[in-house]
């Protein structure tokens, strides 16, 4: 036999053991020589050991797996003094291997921050940490006006005046929500002038003006002409000239009262002061305390701490609200509409729905009967009476 016929012979000799080996995994489970699926092979040179660490070393411990939070983070860019609301915010996931996951300055809950402010500013995406919320007014220091960095924004800062009787007697704290109620006189004008009816007139005497005397008439109201039966001729009839001191018109006004603003935030009742002067006085007032203590044996009490309202009879408030409501509350101080706050109940979102109350309105609704007229009455009459009222200076 020739060689290569030789070598050939054993070349397919060899393919066709390969092959049976093969086929006889496939149909035998699929293990050879002890080796299933899942075992773990050593690679050739290395043997697998006899123990599972060596001695004194513990034994290895499985990875934990990686866990997925939700972390509150801006929904848009805040600038400083940002109040959060849930409109604002959104979540994101992030791995618990954040450092600021494990170091517990994040939020996983926008209930946790809304309301609080932002003393630095957040861009887009940002997550919401500890570190970047307000404590108090004198943690924003450094950022312009304390009390601008507690407007919402999109409203403005208004400086309001009151009393005991427009300002609910005084009740009303920083953080509360008033409505703001306004009572309009109205009277009619004379559309030429747009002066109040009736006009005031002076008649001129043609002949006592020929001859150089005194022509003025004394003044009177235009009325109106009627005609007078007794003289049967036509005469101008008006009122008395004046009615009361320094008025010259018997037209009664026409008063209509509405709710006009709603939901207006009290940011200060009384002067406004700045929180770090307070702070420093009070700083100073307890270590003069202290100073006074340390030097005589009578016990100093401790210092009261210093109240959100400093004004024990404030004559100012300040309101936050929309920009087109400060306009209608600064145009009706201004014309001398009278103006009262109505306190709300905390968190009372209620938007009112009212109808202008005026002296037709509650009659023509029944709320209000015109009595009949009397032949008899009261004297003295109810122009020469003087109603109680409170003095003013009189307030705690």
């Amino acid at each position: 036999m020739r060689l290569r016929t030789f070598l050939l012979l054993f070349v397919v000799i060899v393919l066709l053991a390969i092959v049976a080996v093969l086929v006889y995994v496939r149909f035998a489970g699929g293990s050879v020589a002890g080796i299933t699926p899942g075992d773990t092979i050593a690679p050739i040179g290395e043997q697998p050991s006899e123990t599972p660490s060596e001695p004194g070393l513990p034994p290895p411990t499985a990875t934990p797996a990686t866990r997925y939070l939700n972390v509150v983070v801006a929904d848009r860019p805040l600038p400083i003094g940002t109040i959060l609301r849930p409109e604002i915010l959104r979540y994101e996931i992030r791995p618990d291997s954040n450092i600021a996951l494990q170091g517990g300055y994040v939020f996983t809950d926008i209930e946790e921050v809304t309301g609080r402010m932002v003393k630095t500013e957040v861009a887009p995406g940002q997550a919401i940490l500890a570190p970047m919320l307000a404590l108090s007014t004198t943690d924003l220091a450094a950022f312009g006006s304390d009390l601008a960095l507690y407007v919402d924004q999109g409203k403005v800062a208004v400086a309001f005046p009151i009393n005991r009787y427009t300002g609910a007697a005084y009740a009303m704290r920083p953080g509360d929500n008033v409505d703001v109620l306004m009572s309009l006189p109205i009277v009619a004008l004379d559309p030429e002038y747009n002066t109040k009816l009736p006009n005031v007139a002076q008649r001129v005497d043609d002949l006592a003006l020929a001859e150089g005397r005194t022509f003025l008439f004394p003044e009177t109201l235009e009325g109106r002409l009627e005609l007078i039966d007794q003289l049967d001729l036509v005469g101008e009839v008006s009122g008395p000239l004046s009615t009361q001191e320094g008025s010259k018109s018997t037209q009664v006004q026409r008063r209509a009262t509405q709710l006009t603003i709603q939901q207006a935030t009290v940011l200060w009742v009384g002067t406004w002061r700045d929180p770090r002067e307070l702070a420093a006085q009070a700083a100073a007032a307890a270590a003069a305390a202290e100073l006074a203590a340390q030097n005589s044996d009578i016990p100093v009490p401790t210092p009261t701490p210093l109240p959100e309202r400093l004004d024990a009879t404030p004559d100012v408030i300040i309101l936050s609200l929309p920009a087109q409501d400060a306009l209608a509350l600064k145009w009706s101080l201004e014309r001398g509409v009278y103006i009262t706050l109505a306190l709300r109940s905390p968190g009372d979102a209620t938007v009112f729905s009212t109808v202008t109350v005026s002296l037709p309105q509650m009659v023509e609704q029944g709320a209000l009967r015109i009595p009949e007229r009397e032949d008899y009455g009261i004297e003295p009459s109810m122009r020469d009476l003087e109603f109680p009222t409170l003095d003013e200076s009189e307030a705690p």
